[in-house]
Formats: structure tokens, sequence, C-alpha cells
């Protein structure tokens, strides 16, 4: 069992980070111990790790809290996690593509500049 701050620390997020994604529901709410402090497994570790991944490639909190809600909903759902993240990971393919081409961009200017060009 580990606490918030050892949570934060392995998932690299802050202690209020993870305190929102329990308001949000995204979170189930986790044991504690005498002293009232949260108590996290490493399920959880793997969950919070997982739902950062998924705000880094800038799925909403709305659409976690839906995939979220879809998990504790049962294997029935399988087909409609499968396409949500499918989804994401098309766009963050697509993101990717425009930041190739945007470094190609910059690149094109550099190389202008290296070669004497003022514009």
């Amino acid at each position: 069992m580990f606490t918030i701050g050892q949570v934060a620390k392995k998932v690299g997020i802050n202690i209020g980070a993870i305190r929102f994604y329990e308001r949000k529901g995204l979170l189930e709410p986790v044991v504690r111990n005498e002293q009232n402090n949260r108590l996290y497994t490493d399920d959880e570790i793997g969950w919070l790790i997982f739902l950062k991944c998924l705000r880094e490639t800038g799925m909403s909190i709305e659409e976690i809290k839906k995939y979220h809600d879809m998990v504790q909903a049962g294997t029935s759902t399988l087909p409609e996690r499968t396409r949500l993240i499918e989804e994401q990971k098309q766009a963050l393919l697509d993101e990717i593509e425009q930041k190739k081409a945007q470094l190609v961009h910059l690149e094109h200017k550099l190389e202008s500049y290296y070669r004497g060009e003022n514009y």
C-alpha cells in the first residue's frame, strides 16, 4: 500500500490531481489507515498511470469518465471501450503527423538562416 505522496511521485502527477480525479469519479475511493490517510494499491497506481496517459493524449475528463464507467460495467463494454481507445490513438497519430510537418517547416527555416537568408 502506498500513500498519496508516494503515488504522486510514482505516477508523476501532483497530489491535487489525484484528489481531483477522486472527486470526478475517475478513481474509486481508496482505503484509509488509522490516521485517515489514503492508501493505494498497485492496481490503483496502474489505473492512474493510464489515466495520466489518456490526459496527455488529449482525452477530456468527460471522455475518461465515460471510459471509466464502461470499465466498471464489465466486459460487455469492451467493443465500445476499444473504439474509444482506437479513436484516441488515431487522434494522437494525427497530431504526431501535424507535429512532424511543423518540424519540417522549422528545419527549412533554419536551413535558410544558415545559408544567410534573412526571411
